[in-house]
């Protein structure tokens, strides 16, 4: 079911889409981003930035000292191999932090609009897309590797994913591209059937999987960025998919959760849920979670049985996120900022900031 919020924002998109030059101004998608490594789990939550304690839900520490209300940090934290959290913000900045202290290490200030997606992390390098239609390509210390960075047609709200040679990222103008990872430089670019608002990702065969807000599920060859098929949606798809290696699952915004195999002897599934699905959904180990509109959180097994559906507070726009044990949800418009469930559902712990 579209609700109020999803329709507006909707709306807005279809504008940006229509305006084409207009899109940079967009009011973009404002729920939480979520990661987390051994100890914490960091939230892009409002106006601050929260590292949290896994095991006891405590606040360990919030960047910055005052809390930025008119320019937010939505954008889901990336952690670098060198110990860095990298997180956008609507102030344009794109920002290094102290994972244990929450210290600012330093700032990339050459973006010209907001960070809306979280950024790609390699071994060496982050790949930063903003809604300034630009990717950016970063060393660990925020110097530019590419003099220039590249320009897309249309602003870019999703994450890059990597195969280790090109960089491939969806626009709002209906764009899939692949970049070189190495040079900045064009490799292919595809037009397909609606805007792109989430992340692509790469199949165990280079396939690359792209949701639209066409809903349709478009599959490229990454070689030279052809068509290979699509699959329909029954309504528009916001954030993109995952794939386990067996099956590629996407969500759209009646509720219908889909499996598509990705070899020739799988067998797809269906399963209504009861709310729009707006985040990617998590694999986690065998299981599925899946998070809705109507603050619903659905644990489902890889051949779409065995559906334990779990409610919390508010609505979950935001994709869940693993942590050992734990899944991580972060709902809109609930009483708590992050949920932490265990593989039962049952809640461990919840976490609402000091005022």
């Amino acid at each position: 079911m579209k609700k109020k919020f999803l329709f507006l924002i909707g709306l807005l998109l279809a504008l940006a889409v229509l305006l084409g030059g207009c899109a940079t101004g967009l009011s973009a998608s404002s729920w939480p981003g979520v990661t987390a490594d051994a100890d914490n789990a960091y939230i892009a939550g409002g106006p601050y930035v929260y590292a949290v304690n896994l095991q006891t839900g405590a606040e360990v520490w919030r960047f910055p000292a005052k809390a930025a209300t008119s320019t937010p940090y939505y954008a889901t934290p990336a952690l670098t191999p060198d110990g860095q959290l990298i997180v956008g913000s609507f102030d344009h900045k794109l920002y290094s932090l102290n994972p244990q202290s929450g210290a600012e290490n330093w700032r990339f200030d050459q973006a010209k609009d907001r960070w809306i997606g979280g950024v790609l992390v390699t071994r060496d390098t982050i790949y930063a897309a903003n809604a300034d239609y630009k990717l950016y390509a970063l060393s660990f210390t925020g110097t530019l590797k590419w003099v220039t960075p590249f320009q897309a047609d249309q602003a870019i709200w999703g994450s890059p994913v990597s195969d280790g040679t090109n960089v491939y990222f969806g626009t709002l103008g209906r764009k899939v591209y692949a970049v070189n990872a190495q040079t900045g430089r064009k490799t292919w670019v595809q037009t397909v059937d609606g805007a792109i608002l989430g992340s692509p990702v790469l199949g165990p065969d280079n396939t690359l999987y792209v949701g639209t807000y066409g809903g349709v599920l478009v599959s490229l060859n990454t070689g030279n960025g052809s068509l290979i098929q699509q699959k329909t949606a029954s309504s528009w798809i916001w954030s993109g998919p995952a794939q386990d290696g067996m099956n590629v699952y996407v969500g759209d915004a009646n509720g219908m959760f889909y499996a598509f195999p990705m070899t020739a002897t799988g067998q797809p599934w269906t399963q209504q849920l009861t709310g729009a699905i707006v985040g990617s959904p998590l694999v986690w180990d065998s299981t599925i979670v899946v998070g809705t509109e109507s603050g619903n959180v659905y644990f489902i097994d890889n051949t779409g049985q065995n559906i334990l559906p779990i409610t919390v507070p508010g609505k979950i726009y935001a994709t869940p996120a693993a942590a050992g044990t734990l899944v991580l949800v972060a709902p809109t418009s609930g009483t708590n900022l992050l949920v932490a469930l265990d593989q039962n559902g049952a809640v461990k712990w919840s976490f609402t900031p000091a005022k």
